[in-house]
């Protein structure tokens, strides 16, 4: 939002940030020294109000801290237009975003078909695909993706003939310990079935929240894991994501932002993990629909991981140039970057009142 708000005021127009207390978002503005009015409260319901009646309310959706969300969006319904945006490809599920957009930002064409479905009273017309402007930066990339691919393996010390499977995990608190179940299965199965297997776990911080210590005794026990079933295990905390993805050869995550950027440059592919546990939140907190849930996996551009007997015929999918080639056969690089196109729809969508 930062991106787009700095592209909005060059146009001459004003934007005023309002942020929930209970996350992290401000801590963008001290690192950017981005020098918008910003809003900061802890609250549970609507405090107050710009200091002006907006023009138009973008709401760039998130997981967890929503309460600033939920209040905006329901001062401003049916008043001003009201945009939703979600930087992955669950946010547009949650209960509370059912019926206060006047209009949604998607990320690619299966994530727009994925809100359509979800509000089948909306004019289809209002879902705009967009991008994803945060991860505008990852699209530089794209150009050089096999340079990157061999300078960051150079780099790990992972070897030609090494296939090197990266793990996002999940922060969400009602999926992690089947996510870490089912990792610990998949582990196992490389190990068995895939010779000279690197493992790079990338778990999520947030998890520490949960209880003290809880991420590095995660990677202990990964560390553990590994060891016992002939998999290299790879620490790279600090490469970034983006990079990370381009050096590997299999991505595996629940759903994660990283998934977004991979998707953007044209990465390897994801394998969503879709245990009961997992399957039940994306039915239950998030309204996603079985038996894909995910867009990517909807539109054929991703594959699952449902039970712990998948392991094996999946992985061997993922590493099937044939596949790959068959699920990666709609990807185009993006011709304009997300901020320019978000910043334009806006603007449009402001100048309708």
């Amino acid at each position: 939002m930062v991106l787009i708000a700095q592209k909005l005021e060059s146009l001459g127009h004003k934007v005023e940030f309002v942020f929930d207390g209970e996350g992290m978002g401000f801590q963008v503005l001290i690192e950017t020294r981005t020098n918008f009015q910003v809003q900061f409260e802890s609250v549970s319901g609507l405090h107050r109000l710009p200091t002006e009646t907006p023009d138009l309310v973008f709401i760039s959706t998130c997981a967890s801290a929503n309460k600033v969300e939920k209040a905006f969006a329901r001062a401003f319904s049916g008043i001003k237009p009201v945009v939703f945006g979600a930087d992955g490809f669950f946010n547009h599920g949650y209960k509370w975003r059912e019926d206060n957009a006047d209009f949604w930002f998607a990320i690619n064409e299966a994530h727009a078909q994925a809100i359509r479905a979800l509000r089948p009273l909306l004019n289809p017309d209002r879902v705009k695909v967009v991008g994803q402007p945060a991860f505008d930066s990852c699209l530089e990339l794209i150009p050089k993706k096999d340079l990157v691919r061999r300078e960051q393996r150079l780099a790990l010390g992972i070897q030609e003939e090494e296939k090197a499977f990266l793990w996002f995990s999940q922060g969400m608190p009602e999926v992690i310990e089947e996510d870490l179940e089912m990792m610990t299965e998949g582990i196992r199965s490389l190990g068995s079935k895939t010779p000279h297997s690197v493992f790079i776990p990338r778990v999520h911080p947030k998890l520490d929240k949960l209880k003290s210590g809880y991420v590095e005794s995660i990677y202990t026990d990964l560390r553990h894991l590994c060891q016992q079933n002939g998999v290299r295990l790879i620490r790279a905390d600090n490469l970034r994501g983006e990079e990370l993805c381009l050096a590997s050869d299999v991505i595996i995550s629940i759903t994660a932002t990283d998934d977004i950027k991979n998707w953007l440059m044209g990465g390897p592919l994801v394998i969503h993990l879709m245990g009961p546990k997992v399957r039940q939140w994306f039915e239950e907190s998030l309204l996603l629909k079985p038996p894909n849930y995910l867009p990517d996996v909807q539109a054929e551009e991703a594959l699952a991981v449902r039970s712990k007997s998948d392991w094996s015929s999946v992985i061997a999918e993922a590493l099937n140039p044939e596949k790959v080639r068959f699920l990666r056969r709609n990807w185009r690089a993006p011709e304009t970057n997300a901020t320019e196109i978000t910043s334009t729809r806006l603007i449009e969508i402001a100048n309708l009142g």
